[in-house]
C-alpha cells in the first residue's frame, strides 16, 4: 500500500514536471516569434530612412541647370513704355507764310528677351558648395516695339498765313514715318540703363528658378 502510495506521487510529479517543461518551450517559442518579428519591423524601418535620406539628396549638376534654363526658351526680362516724338513737316520753300507742320507723340510698349534655346554646359560653371554660378548669357534683343494707338497725342497743326487745313499723309507717308518710329524707338532700347535693367532681372529670374527646383538658393553672375 505504501509503495503503491509513493509510485502514484512519483508519478504525479514526473507529470507535472513535463507540463512545466512543455510550458517553458511554449513561452520560449512564443518570446522568439515576437522578437523575430520586432526585429524584422525595426530592420524594415531602417531601410526605409535610408532610402528617405538618399531621395531627399537633391544635388544640382550641369545638365539639370543646362535643362532647366533651356526650358525657359526666351526670357522677357524686362517690358518698358517709351515715347516718342516726331514732326511732320509740310512747309513749301522754307517759308513761314507756307508753313505746315504737326507734332505727333506716340507710345510704345517695348520688351527685350533672351534666348537660352541654345545654351549648353560649356556655358556653366557651377560650385554646388559655394553656392555659386556663373552663366555666360547672349546679349538681350529688342522682342517687341508694340505702338499703343490709344495713347497716341496729336496736336493742332502749325500753318502759316497762306496755308489752310491739316497734314495728309499718303501711304507713303505712313510707311516712312512707322520706319522711323521703330528706328527711334531701337536707339532707345539700346540704352545702357535699360540693358542693365534687363539683365539684373534675368539673373533674379534664374535665381527664383533654381530656389523654386533645389530648395536652395544660388548666386548667379551673368556674363555676356
Amino acid at each position: 500500500m505504501v509503495t503503491s502510495i509513493f509510485s502514484f506521487r512519483k508519478s504525479k510529479g514526473f507529470k507535472t514536471f513535463r507540463i512545466l517543461r512543455l510550458l517553458l518551450c511554449f513561452t520560449i517559442v512564443v518570446l522568439f516569434i515576437i522578437a523575430s518579428k520586432y526585429f524584422y519591423k525595426l530592420n524594415f524601418f531602417s531601410s526605409d530612412i535610408s532610402k528617405l535620406s538618399i531621395t531627399s539628396s537633391n544635388e544640382l549638376t550641369k545638365e539639370t541647370l543646362v535643362k532647366e534654363v533651356r526650358n525657359v526658351n526666351k526670357l522677357i526680362p524686362l517690358e518698358i513704355e517709351l515715347s516718342e516724338t516726331l514732326i511732320l513737316d509740310n512747309t513749301y520753300f522754307n517759308l513761314d507764310i507756307f508753313k505746315k507742320s504737326k507734332k505727333i507723340t506716340f507710345f510704345a510698349n517695348c520688351a527685350y528677351c533672351i534666348d537660352f534655346s541654345n545654351l549648353s554646359s560649356d556655358d556653366i560653371e557651377l560650385n554646388d558648395i559655394s553656392k555659386e554660378i556663373l552663366i555666360k548669357i547672349p546679349q538681350p534683343e529688342i522682342f517687341s516695339i508694340s505702338i499703343d494707338e490709344s495713347k497716341t497725342i496729336y496736336d493742332e497743326p502749325e500753318l502759316g498765313l497762306l496755308r489752310f487745313g491739316d497734314l495728309d499723309l499718303s501711304s507713303e507717308d505712313l510707311k516712312k514715318m512707322n520706319e522711323k518710329l521703330y528706328d527711334s524707338f531701337s536707339t532707345k532700347m539700346k540704352d545702357s540703363i535699360f540693358y542693365d535693367q534687363a539683365i539684373s532681372n534675368t539673373q533674379s529670374s534664374l535665381e527664383k528658378l533654381l530656389l523654386n527646383l533645389t530648395n536652395e538658393y544660388y548666386k548667379i553672375t551673368l556674363i555676356l
